[in-house]
């Protein structure tokens, strides 16, 4: 089957939110404060998503047969805002076609990874630039670039 990766639809906001909490709920929730799960849930809504892709934002999209199992959202031009695949797809090559995609168009330079995602950016060639933290929000990352 033949993965696709495109920038996103208007139409297929809720569908990027469901897989983005799905993958969260797999494994990323267990590393986040209450406040940070809390302040995450209002981030990775469909609304929040549309709302920074008006302001700037670019989403890309991964699909299997026009179904959407992954997305990367870049803000300020070369960041990794969100980049999620579903969990029973994931060390499948989505999250490296993601990245590719969007680096063709973009430049991908930094993300703020979550704890458990630092192997996985440091395979797309970011290295933590910054130990783990906290942001006030409650959101726990790693800073992460690559040159």
């Amino acid at each position: 089957m033949a993965l696709e990766v495109r920038k996103i639809e208007s139409s297929e906001y809720e569908r990027v939110a469901e897989v983005v909490n799905s993958s969260f709920q797999h494994l990323a929730v267990q590393y986040q404060s209450l406040k940070g799960i809390a302040t995450f849930t209002q981030y990775s809504s469909s609304g929040a998503i549309a709302e920074r892709d008006l302001a700037g934002a670019t989403t890309y999209v991964a699909l299997i047969q026009n179904i959407i199992i992954g997305m990367l959202q870049v803000s300020d031009g070369n960041h990794i805002a969100m980049l999620f695949v579903l969990p029973e797809l994931q060390s499948r090559g989505v999250g490296r076609a993601l990245v590719k995609g969007a680096d063709a168009q973009s430049g991908l330079k930094t993300v703020n990874a979550s704890v458990n995602s630092v192997m996985a950016y440091m395979r797309y060639g970011f290295m933590p630039c910054g130990a783990d933290q906290v942001a006030p929000d409650g959101i726990r990352f790693v800073p992460m670039k690559r040159s």
